[in-house]
């Protein structure tokens, strides 16, 4: 690829792909750019549902060969006609991302390094880190411009949690069962200048009674916490569980950036 941008990026769970391709779908859509996506298989129900909670789509939205995202066929060869078509659509970029799901160096990389289309194009390269062997890292890095970060402060597979800034990002299922998860939560809400901890919610797709409860009495106050993102049902719930500790302080912060008590 003689020209944009070819980025990878080493994750470490479903949760992980979701987040981080989700935010380059994301991202692509908002600049007006057409996204392609190879490769998803089953995670791409996932996908989806991430990009109706981020407000990227709306209810009931599917990919198809007209909308700006786009499933295309697995076969790394097919993909420089998917390219010529969007170019030939009249979209203003393009991006590339989806699953790499084989071991070692995929197939795409040699594919993609030879497109060149006349508008911008962005290029991200998922790769698992249980696929990848001994000397393959060092293969990749020459290939590409940058590797995306994906750290979190705590990944299981089934719960993520990753800073940005002063905010926590939750996201999957937190339940009461998972003692370190919670742990995770709770250490990494902790503020040296104590200001209140803010989580963004809008990836937390369950949680349980008793794990709001366990957060709330112990993250909540002083100086308080702030949920960003939260859905109706766990507005509720963390509604009913403040209830419980009126020493606790609990704002939801509405879409206009405002915050209101539960």
């Amino acid at each position: 690829m003689t020209g944009g941008r070819h980025d990878w990026v080493v994750l470490d769970s479903e949760e992980a792909h979701a987040q981080v391709v989700g935010d380059f779908v994301a991202d692509g859509v908002r600049r007006g750019e057409v996204v392609l996506l190879a490769g998803l298989g089953a995670r791409a129900e996932r996908l989806w549902s991430r990009l109706r909670r981020a407000g990227v789509v709306g209810a009931g939205w599917t990919p198809s060969a007209t909308t700006p995202v786009r499933v295309v066929p697995p076969d790394p060869q097919r993909l420089p006609d998917e390219v010529a078509r969007a170019v030939a659509e009249g979209w203003p970029g393009i991006r590339v991302s989806g699953a790499l799901t084989g071991p070692g160096v995929a197939p795409f990389e040699a594919v993609v390094a030879e497109l060149d289309p006349p508008v911008p194009l962005t290029v991200l390269c998922p790769y698992f880190r249980r696929l990848l062997g001994p000397g393959d890292r060092e293969l990749l890095e020459p290939m590409h411009d940058t590797e995306v970060d994906a750290t979190a402060e705590y990944d299981d597979g089934v719960f993520r949690l990753v800073r940005d800034g002063d905010v926590l990002h939750l996201a999957g299922e937190l339940d009461s069962g998972n003692a370190d998860a919670l742990r995770a939560v709770l250490r990494s809400s902790l503020r040296s200048d104590g200001a209140p901890a803010t989580w963004d919610v809008t990836d937390l797709r369950f949680l349980d009674v008793g794990s709001a409860d366990a957060l709330v009495a112990a993250a909540a106050g002083p100086p308080g916490l702030t949920l960003r993102g939260a859905s109706r049902l766990t507005r509720r719930l963390v509604g009913l569980v403040a209830d419980r500790y009126p020493g606790r302080a609990v704002a939801l912060a509405e879409p206009d950036g405002d915050t209101a008590s539960p």
